[in-house]
């Protein structure tokens, strides 16, 4: 059963900072392998029931770590702002007790998770800046065969399922950006690229009279719909499932509020005019779309994020291609290569050809920004 999911209050209640702070930790090259090691050992479970000196804490680790080595965690992290360390006792710092417990009111670790895969990946950085090549993202246009996209989700279906828990931990940053809206204003909202639907029961727990679509072709796969609506169920939220492709089925009846989330990154120039279109015509006349992803905004401090996070990306892939490379011609890793970050003035520019207007923009935690349009 996976740990309960925060409210939408909740999420409310950490300040913004300190968001900032625990998401920039995972971005950080240096930071990340510290905070790693420090899960690995259970240093922030341990120091969350209370202070421990070095030596306690070495006679507790004498079968993981030398005292050392714990005692280079410890004081890095303190570096870090996962530890604090007075009258010779370490104890865990609010950044540390908000994010990273199994019990935190806004639990990472599913984000920590994921970007433990760049630690041994970063290397390949300087490769991938040589010699990566251009991304094919036709598969993911309104112009591609509905079959080759079904072939394509399918073979990501074991990627998705894998990455349940860094979805589901990472849904309470896209939903800061909902925050400060009037749900009580809504009655039907739809999210596109749903996921595990945990974005999607936020909204609901938060207004329970939302009527709540979750949209994600993935739900085809059997067992992946039958998680996420067990994931629903025990929650006791209400929230609708529907295994659809977007780009050639409609979606549910009279939205007024459309999310995609981390959607239009994973797009090429090409193909963004026909999703918005797509996404336009699903919404209810003065309804909202409301988008949240890794978009650059112009402001430096967030800019810098999404560099760093798209960065990993390269590495990532770079790693992976030269540990396996391409040999089956289905293989969903060919759609793989350098695709630059959405700015969100050219995709204001997108939206509005497909008719949207009164459109913002603003960063909710880096990398994360939000782009909202009207109908």
């Amino acid at each position: 059963m996976p740990s309960a999911l925060p409210s939408l209050a909740a999420i409310a209640r950490v300040p913004d900072d300190l968001v900032a702070a625990a998401v920039a930790l995972c971005l950080d090259a240096a930071a990340l392998p510290v905070l790693l090691r420090a899960l690995d050992l259970d240093l922030p479970a341990r120091l969350a029931r209370g202070p421990a000196t070095l030596d306690g804490l070495a006679a507790e680790e004498a079968d993981r770590a030398t005292s050392v080595a714990l005692e280079m965690v410890l004081e890095l992290g303190c570096g870090f702002g996962l530890f604090a360390r007075r009258d010779r006792r370490y104890e865990l710092t609010v950044l540390a007790r908000t994010c990273f417990l199994a019990d935190s009111p806004l639990r990472l670790l599913g984000l920590v998770e994921r970007h433990r895969r760049y630690v041994a990946a970063i290397a390949a950085l300087p490769a991938a800046l040589r010699e990566t090549k251009r991304a094919d993202r036709r598969v993911w246009s309104s112009e591609a065969d509905a079959g080759a996209q079904a072939d394509y989700f399918r073979a990501r279906a074991a990627f998705n399922e894998a990455s349940r828990d860094y979805f589901r931990d990472t849904a309470s940053l896209l939903a800061r950006a909902h925050c400060r809206r009037d749900l009580a204003a809504h009655r039907v909202v739809c999210d596109v690229g749903a996921g595990p639907a945990a974005f999607a029961a936020i909204l609901k727990a938060a207004a329970p009279h939302l009527q709540v679509h979750a949209v994600e072709i993935t739900y085809e796969d059997p067992a992946y719909l039958a998680t996420t609506a067990e994931d629903l169920r025990a929650a006791g939220l209400d929230v609708a499932l529907h295994a659809l492709n977007v780009l050639h089925e409609p979606l549910p009846p009279a939205i007024d509020l459309l999310t995609a989330n981390r959607l239009f990154s994973g797009l090429d120039r090409d193909g963004a005019d026909g999703w918005a279109e797509r996404l336009y015509a699903a919404l209810a006349p003065g309804g909202t779309l409301a988008l949240v992803d890794f978009f650059a905004t112009g402001e430096p401090a967030h800019d810098r994020s999404v560099a760093a996070l798209v960065a990993l990306w390269m590495a990532w892939n770079r790693h992976e291609l030269q540990r396996a490379p391409l040999t089956d011609p289905s293989d969903d890793r060919h759609a793989w290569g350098w695709n630059p970050p959405w700015r969100c003035d050219e995709l204001a520019r997108v939206l509005a050809r497909a008719g949207f207007h009164d459109i913002r923009a603003r960063s909710v935690v880096p990398p994360f920004a939000l782009i909202e349009a009207r109908k």
